[in-house]
């Protein structure tokens, strides 16, 4: 099968160990290898790209950023993120944003081509167990974000979220056309149902649990 693609990495060995291993599979071929996204984004413009390898760890413009343009650009284009090491934050967005595919590098470079191969197939591979584990973690957090929202009404999740940010209930208030007094009565029942005792209960809970509770209402 003939495959062209764009690597995408801040470090310029890795880049020539990439493109070299890459092109030992008949019909592959690298058609650029960038050291930023910016470049990247430049060639994935101006020549026919069937595939994007690229970093999430880069200066100026981040893996995520650029997985961001590309979708704009590209939006059914392959992406496969190679790194040292995602977050559970970044492997959520990343799967948010549609990537196809995520590699460790301390895997084996097979893992990388069976990767590439299976993604060109129109499948996804995440296949390491560390990012099963963080799947896993990331559905068990949804699940119970999902139930402490149900929990609250839709006026006490806006005053949880003025409150989470770091209003005082005069302002919280003020910017719901409701008093004071029914901000700390809103307070008081949303502190009962998520079992917590204060603002900054609030606050640590609306951070761990990435609850939607943080913004302008």
């Amino acid at each position: 099968m003939t495959l062209r693609l764009v690597i995408v990495d801040d470090h310029l060995i890795v880049l020539d160990g990439l493109r070299r291993m890459i092109e030992t599979e008949p019909g592959w071929s690298v058609t650029a290898i960038c050291q930023s996204a910016a470049h990247a984004i430049e060639v994935v413009e101006a020549q026919p790209v069937d595939m994007v390898v690229l970093d999430l760890r880069m200066p100026e413009m981040g893996g995520l950023d650029l997985i961001r343009r590309l979708r704009a650009y590209r939006p059914t284009l392959p992406l496969v993120v190679l790194t040292a090491d995602i977050s559970d934050e970044d492997l959520a967005e990343a799967t948010r944003l549609g990537v196809n595919g995520v590699v460790l590098k301390e895997q084996a470079p097979t893992v990388l081509l069976d990767c590439i191969r299976t993604v060109f197939a129109g499948e996804t591979y995440f296949a390491d167990q560390s990012l099963e584990a963080a799947f896993d973690r990331l559905h068990q957090r949804d699940v119970e974000r999902d139930g402490i929202l149900k929990l609250l009404t839709p006026r006490e999740v806006e005053v949880s979220r003025l409150a989470a940010a770091g209003f005082r209930s005069r302002d919280i208030g003020s910017r719901l056309g409701i008093s004071p007094g029914t901000v700390k009565l809103h307070l008081h029942s949303i502190y009962s149902k998520l079992d917590i005792t204060s603002r900054v209960e609030l606050a640590n809970l609306s951070q761990r649990m990435h609850l939607d509770l943080e913004g302008s209402a």
